[in-house]
């Protein structure tokens, strides 16, 4: 979201240079809804019970929550935006193509921005959802630590 967020920075700070104009902003790797989901669980400890429901099913499970109102959880238009992964319309040769063109599509690389990929970044925010907290992980923190009497405690 840094990314994104310096790539609207630019824009603001510059509208008459993108005014009618496409920026695609995505990272350097492609992931499916279920691989992000299998790497927050990875980073979290988590162990979720998944089923594999036809999208029929999630939408008639998802009309009581819309007939709560407010903000609903789940609703038939989230199943249908969660349903379809989304990836990049180009390929990278057809990108550099349209870059090219007057009123082309640009990417952050054209803006001299390097998309930072969310292995590195996710860790330092999701690390505090783990299951036991933070130091969940870290030897010695619950329990005795080894060759500790508990008089030094």
């Amino acid at each position: 979201m840094g990314d994104v967020a310096d790539v609207i920075t630019r824009v603001i700070d510059s509208p008459e240079e993108f005014e009618g104009r496409t920026v695609d902003v995505f990272g350097p790797k492609d992931f499916t809804y279920k691989e992000l989901a299998q790497f927050v669980y990875d980073i979290t400890s988590q162990k979720p019970t998944l089923l594999e429901l036809p999208k029929s099913t999630v939408k008639t499970i998802a009309k009581p929550f819309e007939m709560l109102g407010g903000n609903p959880i789940l609703t038939g238009d989230l199943v249908e935006l969660w349903s379809e992964d989304y990836l990049p319309p180009l390929t990278a040769e057809q990108y550099e193509a349209e870059e090219k063109k007057a009123k082309g599509i640009l990417t952050m690389a054209n803006l001299g921005l390097k998309p930072m990929p969310i292995e590195k970044l996710a860790f330092e925010y999701l690390h505090r959802f783990r299951t036991g907290g933070h130091f969940a992980l870290a030897s010695g923190y619950h329990g005795k630590q080894p060759g500790v009497k508990y008089a030094d405690y």
